[in-house]
């Protein structure tokens, strides 16, 4: 597990019992604070805001936090299953059924494609994503839609994606990866060090390359590969791609 010692701690809140909040912070690791303030040495927090688990930074304390939103994006169809349309769907194909996205992050993209109707399985290897998915899963779970299909969120699976893909039982049709592309250069000003302070929390993609490679020998029929445009291709030149001006999807078929 990454240590976060001095970076991050859970903040107890009015609304989960002391022991729960304790559990969860002995989980990750880190401390357990039933209040905070400035001289406080971590500088984010997880805790419980509005039901939902949210990280927070100490310099907003008093701001809403992050949490993974379940809702559909603007632009976004709201029925189930979505139209399978767009780059991202045109990507994966009609056709797919099984996908495993093997980035899952915020999960904005897993779960278009879970509204899209496939079959969808989630890697993630932050223990601080882990939790907050888990729990974007879980209230998923409750929307009204969800019961009334008697659907259930995608599984999450835990760990590093290189070795979880090779271990999987059932290989997938597909493997989404969105690794994080060094920033495009501009004559700009250093990120803020909160900034800084939550890639450092959340990890750095240093394996992408290893992981275009596992995917790539799991996968039956494709890997699908999203990185802005200014972005040289992770595996190599793809098979075809799709997108726009600021982003697209590349797609590497087997066979």
């Amino acid at each position: 597990m990454p240590q976060y010692s001095g970076k991050l701690a859970v903040l107890k809140s009015e609304e989960i019992p002391l022991a729960t909040a304790q559990a969860f912070a002995d989980q990750l690791a880190v401390p357990l604070y039933e209040s905070v303030n400035k001289k406080t040495a971590e500088d984010f927090f997880l805790t419980w805001r509005d039901a939902e688990l949210k990280l927070i930074d100490k310099e907003l304390l008093k701001k809403g936090g992050l949490s993974v939103d379940i809702h559909p994006r603007n632009g976004e169809q709201r029925s189930w299953p979505a139209p399978k349309e767009g780059a991202l769907a045109q990507a994966i194909g009609r056709k797919t059924k099984t996908i495993v996205d093997a980035t899952t992050g915020w999960a904005q993209d897993s779960l278009h494609i879970f509204r899209m109707g496939y079959d969808l399985r989630c890697i993630e290897r932050s223990p601080i994503m882990l939790a907050l998915l888990e729990d974007a899963f879980k209230r998923l779970e409750q929307v009204d839609w969800m019961q009334r299909l008697n659907l259930s969120a995608p599984e999450i699976l835990a760990g590093n994606a290189i070795d979880v893909l090779a271990s999987l039982e059932n290989a997938p049709e597909c493997v989404y990866i969105d690794p994080m592309f060094p920033p495009k250069r501009k004559k700009s000003a250093l990120p803020k060090k909160s900034m800084l302070i939550l890639r450092d929390l959340l990890g750095d993609d240093l394996d992408s390359q290893s992981l275009f490679d596992t995917a790539f020998s799991v996968a039956t029929k494709k890997v699908v590969v999203k990185c802005p445009d200014h972005a040289e291709p992770l595996g190599g030149k793809p098979t075809v791609s799709f997108g726009s001006k600021l982003l697209r999807y590349d797609v590497y078929l087997k066979g």
